[in-house]
């Protein structure tokens, strides 16, 4: 269509054309005597226009020419800018393919490019460090700290590397220092919150932590696990009675109901003799959330009144229906207060709805405090061998607070 249409207006304009040309009748006389030269109007104008597109073309070419030196260095310059992105995209493509000694010669390759030596020395770094080369990605990240434009780029991975490391101090000493400049990012927080939690930093940890769940900036499980670690760390911390129950009144409400840390905090206020805060610490996490975890330890503080824990416990029963831990509770509780019968039966219907080594110990300390050493043999066997055919449990640095670290 656009053919056939500039295809009419051509002819519309030669038909033009042609037809001015036929209605001129004018002539141009030149004289230079002894010679006269006659010539149409319309040859005239036509080896005007001829003459100026001439020139036009002329002048075109003597520009190109004066402009060739120019668009040779612009060529080369966009050939030397290709290469440089082709070297880049190699590294970056090796890195990420997990080949680090073949990203680590990429970036070597295209240091003689200015323009991406900065970030192709961030590349080798990470490179040089996923091989455990530490020297050389030490030298590496003092190449790219001569592209000033990258001096943030250069501290985030300086951090990220030295995170993975286990440096925590150098990790904190050049967030500080990207935060002296104003820069704040939700993803430095994150690995300045994880350091602080393995330095033992409690109080920093937490502040952080509350600032990245106020922006969002963790998921609320991770928020969660990592204000749980922290506070397991400062009620650690605390010797003596007196100062943990300093530490766990310090603890906002709504964190000191996550069945975690009321579990540390209840064996920890057992272990202090102090049985009737460890069951309000339990009965207020219950009351947030029902967990069963929490259970066996309930069963085992010593409350100043044990009746009023187990109508409690019983009235647990009644809303949640039986279960083992629930059962067993019931009947540790009952076996404090010596209502025998009743502590047999609840851990007897404990032990038909699943056997646990946890309820034969139950029932072996009912046995001796009844005494019938024949009864409380046999379920200390059933207790051992059970605790014996248990899988071990997980890794103990899964569940284990962070090491302190106190220098580099």
């Amino acid at each position: 269509m656009k053919t056939l249409s500039w295809g009419v207006a051509l002819a519309a304009l030669a038909a033009a054309l042609a037809w001015l040309l036929h209605a001129t009748e004018g002539a141009v006389i030149a004289l230079a005597p002894p010679w006269r030269v006659d010539a149409s109007l319309d040859l005239v104008l036509l080896l005007a226009l001829f003459t100026l597109w001439l020139a036009y073309l002329a002048g075109r070419l003597v520009q190109r020419a004066k402009d060739f030196p120019e668009r040779v260095q612009a060529y080369r310059e966009r050939r030397s800018d290709w290469g440089a992105q082709r070297g880049l995209v190699v590294a970056l493509k090796a890195l990420l393919e997990g080949r680090f000694a073949r990203a680590e010669r990429a970036a070597e390759r295209v240091q003689g490019y200015p323009q991406i030596a900065g970030l192709a020395a961030l590349l080798g770094a990470r490179a040089a460090h996923r091989m455990q080369e530490y020297a050389r990605r030490d030298q590496w990240l003092e190449r790219a700290a001569e592209d000033p434009e990258l001096a943030t780029a250069r501290s985030v991975v300086s951090a990220e590397l030295w995170a993975e490391q286990r440096e925590n101090l150098r990790v904190l000493q050049t967030i500080e220092a990207m935060q002296q400049t104003g820069a704040r990012h939700i993803h430095v927080l994150r690995m300045a919150a994880v350091a602080h939690l393995q330095l033992g930093h409690w109080d920093d940890a937490l502040r952080i932590v509350r600032a990245l769940e106020k922006h969002r900036g963790l998921p609320a499980p991770a928020c969660a696990a990592y204000k749980a670690m922290a506070y397991r760390g400062l009620l650690q911390d605390a010797d003596g009675a007196d100062l943990f129950s300093r530490a766990w009144t310090a603890v906002p409400p709504a964190d000191r109901r996550a069945p975690d840390l009321a579990l540390v905090a209840a064996r920890a206020f057992t272990g202090f003799g102090m049985g009737a805060e460890a069951a309000r610490v339990i009965e207020d996490a219950l009351e947030a959330g029902w967990n069963e975890s929490l259970l066996d330890e309930y069963g085992r503080c010593a409350a100043a009144d044990g009746r009023a824990s187990l109508a409690r416990a019983e009235r647990w029963l009644a809303q949640h229906g039986p279960s083992v831990a629930l059962l067993r509770c019931l009947g540790r509780i009952c076996l404090r207060e010596q209502l025998w019968g009743k502590a047999r039966a609840y851990l007897e219907d404990a032990r038909r709805l699943a056997p646990a080594p946890e309820t034969s110990l139950a029932l072996g300390e009912l046995a001796d405090a009844v005494a019938d050493p024949e009864a409380a043999a046999q379920a200390y066997r059933e207790a051992a061998l059970g605790f014996a055919d248990r899988p071990p449990p997980p890794a103990a640095g899964v569940e284990r607070l962070p090491r302190r670290e106190t220098s580099l």
